[in-house]
């Protein structure tokens, strides 16, 4: 949700990332190279969340989601996108959202369930949404068919963002995050049922 409003043409926050797309595009840097940052970046914020340096983390995690919220618009201003430029991002996410959710999760045993019921939600909705994906003839200028939802990436950081500012809001917030999943993958199949009829 956050993603789409913000992230809109038009919008400060999508002038500012074109922005900043062109002059990486100016300085020669690739669009994979931008993927395989946003990977390492938030592995190393994984790393920062498991041994207690949530605000270090959550800055380091702040500069994988710049780098991913980038990537896309530099493969489009150069050379465009390619079918496993959307793959490794696709893929590099996922990665670093269960790198994050271990490293919050771990340290702290009373985080065990909700991050597990967490997990299970994120592996319902990415079904739905790789299915109605991958299922949909719909052509956008990105590779991969984003079906729209409630939650996006942008989510993901609130919800690390308010287990760094207030740690004991981290599980209530972990149940009311999977509910939310569960209520975008209830959209997208509903939006997959209504285009692929």
């Amino acid at each position: 949700m956050l993603d789409s409003t913000f992230g809109r043409a038009g919008t400060r926050v999508s002038d500012a990332l074109d922005a900043l797309a062109r002059a990486l595009v100016g300085s020669g840097v690739a669009a994979s190279a931008l993927t395989y940052a946003a990977l390492g970046f938030g592995l190393v914020a994984a790393l920062l969340f498991s041994v207690g340096y949530g605000g270090l983390a959550f800055a380091v995690l702040l500069v994988s989601g710049l780098c991913d919220a980038v990537d896309g618009r530099v493969a489009r201003l150069s050379s465009g996108p390619t079918l496993w430029g959307g793959v490794l991002d696709l893929t590099f996410d996922r990665v670093v959202e269960a790198g994050v959710l271990l490293g919050i999760a771990l340290p702290r045993p009373e985080l065990h369930t909700p991050a597990l019921v967490l997990a299970c939600t994120w592996y319902v909705n990415l079904c739905v949404f790789l299915a109605v994906g991958a299922a949909s003839e719909q052509r956008r200028d990105k590779i991969i068919v984003y079906p729209p939802g409630l939650l996006e990436r942008s989510e993901a950081l609130v919800f690390a963002f308010l287990v760094v500012v207030v740690p004991r809001w981290a599980a209530p917030a972990g149940y009311v995050y999977a509910g939310l999943e569960m209520i975008t993958a209830a959209q997208r199949f509903w939006y997959g049922r209504r285009v692929l009829r």
